[in-house]
């Protein structure tokens, strides 16, 4: 409270300098021009004249101040606001006029004898002073109110803009997040149908092992369901989790080498994005050999980008339509454009060797969490 106090008692005392400092300026410009015409000045009279011509606007001001506020001149209404103050600017003069009367009869400042006296001849000559005030006052209202509204304005369109930003990056997310449920089911399909497969043919312990290898990789996957890049290190937990699945499907058909990088392995990349490819090496590499089969990951940083290869020894694939790769490469390159726009490709080259998936994304790290 004291300090409020303290506070609103500096304002007025800074409220009264600043009309002072108006006092002494018109004091000074009349003593100038009376020094031209070497007229002599009583400077006492002159600056207490003055002083209490200022103070009396003083106590004026915020009254007009709030009538300026309670009538703003804007677009919409501007002829009437103009109207209205053409009529009270000369209404303030009159009051102004009268109180400086009032003020100069008690001080003796011996203008004129009598209130009208002196009434008549302070409206003469302050008249035109008093209405620049008032029209000073509505002029810097109005310069206010303008300043106001912009800054309002601007706020505005900066949160509206933020909240754009934020709708976007929701959009965003709740694509990926559609992406990802329309990938989940794809691939709990096959397994469960593989699952299935194993069952009838009696292979009740590879249907048992095949199913907790599941159970496991859904525990992994809902626990981190929001999280949309990993490192590649975890990525490779999931996809180990998957092969696990496939191995037990395959046997010994199927082998599988890992030559990750190791300086790669920070490198953050969406999740659950090599399972379809891998998946798509099996159903396309392994699963069409009558023979065992290979598969060879890779990874290397190039410049800014993380090139990411499957690579398997299958017999290819003849005929590639970029944009008709199943659901599982579908959604990935669908996850990768949302997530990394024009920055991202995935390319699949076919030959009598076998069929490389190559996927390059924007290289970046995954922070310390203790920075």
């Amino acid at each position: 409270m004291s300090r409020l106090l303290k506070e609103r008692s500096v304002q007025f005392l800074l409220y009264l300098a600043a009309w002072t400092l108006v006092a002494l300026f018109l004091a000074t410009a009349v003593a100038s021009r009376a020094a031209y015409y070497q007229q002599s000045v009583e400077w006492r009279h002159l600056v207490a004249v003055w002083l209490t011509d200022a103070y009396v606007w003083s106590l004026l001001a915020p009254v007009a101040w709030f009538v300026s506020k309670r009538i703003p001149i804007s677009r919409t209404n501007w002829r009437p606001a103009v109207a209205a103050h053409l009529v009270l600017g000369p209404v303030f003069a009159l009051v102004e006029a009268a109180l400086y009367s009032l003020v100069a009869m008690v001080l003796n400042f011996r203008i004129r004898p009598g209130f009208e006296g002196t009434f008549l001849t302070v409206l003469t000559f302050d008249f035109h002073l008093d209405l620049t005030f008032y029209w000073l006052i509505v002029g810097v209202q109005h310069t206010t109110n303008i300043y106001r509204d912009y800054r309002e304005r601007e706020t505005k369109a900066v949160q509206l803009e933020l909240r754009t930003s934020e709708l976007q990056r929701q959009l965003v997310q709740s694509k990926l997040s559609a992406l990802r449920m329309q990938l989940h089911p794809h691939f709990l399909f096959n397994t469960l149908n593989t699952i299935v497969v194993l069952v009838r043919q009696g292979r009740t312990r590879e249907a048992d092992t095949m199913l907790t290898h599941l159970s496991e990789l859904l525990r992994r996957t809902l626990d981190e369901w929001e999280i949309q890049e990993v490192p590649l290190r975890t990525e490779l937990e999931y996809l180990g989790l998957y092969l696990d699945i496939e191995r037990v499907r395959f046997r010994d058909r199927m082998a599988v080498e890992i030559a990750m990088a190791p300086e790669t392995m920070g490198a953050l990349v969406p999740s659950f994005l090599l399972q379809p490819v891998v998946e798509n090496a099996i159903r396309h590499g392994i699963a069409a050999k009558s023979s065992s089969g290979n598969i060879v990951l890779r990874s290397r940083q190039t410049n800014s980008m993380l090139e990411l290869q499957v690579v398997d020894d299958g017999p290819g694939l003849p005929l590639i339509d970029p944009e008709r790769n199943g659901v599982g490469l579908s959604n990935t390159r669908a996850r990768l454009q949302q997530l990394y726009g024009a920055l991202q490709s995935v390319e699949l080259q076919s030959s009598n060797h076998g069929t490389v998936a190559t996927i390059r994304i924007p290289y970046h790290q995954e922070t310390d969490p203790l920075e």
